[in-house]
């Protein structure tokens, strides 16, 4: 319901630019700021790194003619939000200024690897992405996930323990150290992830369809009750309704 009720946007979009003569000349990108779990893993809307929540549409359609994106053509490139505004005016063949942090989609550079950060201090989580490889980075408890996504799109099998991708898990984690900043350093001590002192979970049936696991750590119990809200333990300072 929700992609058919998306369709029917796109449709009167598309609809008005043609009534309005202006379809011809008017560049479309449709993306989206987060994907929804729709309960894999357990779990239900935003806020964590799989691939569920964390890998969105980026669909561009261009000015009739213009012949920089092929009709159909799929491109695996890593890419993110910040790559939107220089992909606008590279295909407006417009300057794209040099101070962007982003890089054209449709350019010939390809990044190696893309990071993600959601949250702050007690309930952030962190993301580096390099071609087939992901590494979650759970700082409270110091905890790491690591999925082959060409072997295990499904991120069923967390090899994080596994003593045969240690070089890889090492290679990500010194990846994903430069992107830290602001309160991130905290988890350093001599250049060496540490992360924060664990703290408890408490796991109970929540109602509202918006479940989430607290800070994305540890991976819910297989339980018949599907949904699950998982929650840090909570001290005096928090709200009643987190």
């Amino acid at each position: 319901a929700l992609c058919t009720q998306i369709d029917h946007h796109i449709r009167f979009l598309i609809g008005t630019l043609r009534l309005e003569g202006t379809l011809d000349d008017t560049i479309i990108l449709f993306t989206s700021d987060h994907g929804d779990m729709l309960g894999n893993h357990g779990m239900v809307a935003k806020r964590v790194f799989y691939e569920s929540s964390a890998n969105i549409p980026m669909v561009l359609m261009p000015n009739k003619g213009n012949p920089r994106v092929a009709e159909g053509a799929v491109d695996d490139r890593l890419v993110g939000f910040v790559d939107v505004m220089p992909t606008l005016p590279d295909l407006a063949c417009i300057d794209v200024p040099e101070t962007v942090d982003g890089v054209s989609m449709l350019g010939e550079v390809r990044r190696s690897r893309i990071y993600g950060e959601c949250g702050e201090d007690d309930h952030a989580t962190r993301m580096i992405r390099a071609d087939r490889w992901k590494l979650i980075y759970y700082p409270v408890g110091n905890h790491f996930q690591l999925f082959d996504l060409e072997s295990d799109p499904q991120e069923s099998k967390d090899l994080a323990d596994d003593a045969v991708h240690d070089e890889t898990l090492a290679e990500l984690t010194a990846s994903l150290i430069p992107e830290l900043h602001g309160s991130d350093l905290d988890w350093l001590c001599d250049g060496v992830l540490k992360g924060k002192p664990d703290r408890p979970y408490d796991w109970a049936p929540h109602r509202s369809l918006n479940s989430q696991r607290g800070d994305g750590w540890p991976p819910g119990p297989v339980v018949d009750i599907p949904q699950i809200e998982w929650t840090r333990e909570r001290d005096s300072s928090w709200p009643a309704n987190q």
